[in-house]
């Protein structure tokens, strides 16, 4: 999979699994994401130094270079 390609993600625990997988760098979030998704997948992703940005109308998550969080 090459670096700018983006995963689909269609939950918060899929969106997890793609990112600690180590082979996926961007995920969209493809589900209506509510404000305590959201701010529970900026603390646990955002703090290790992922990057969540807007593009149309939904979420991307870009992990770079960084060890994968623990999760819970």
């Amino acid at each position: 999979m090459a670096d700018d390609s983006v995963s689909v993600a269609h939950s918060y625990n899929e969106a997890c699994e793609l990112l600690r997988s180590g082979f996926v760098k961007h995920v969209r979030l493809d589900w209506n994401v509510g404000s305590d998704e959201f701010f529970r997948i900026a603390s646990d992703w955002c703090d290790a130094g992922a990057k969540i940005k807007r593009r149309d109308n939904g979420f991307i998550i870009s992990v770079k270079g960084f060890p994968v969080p623990r999760q819970h």
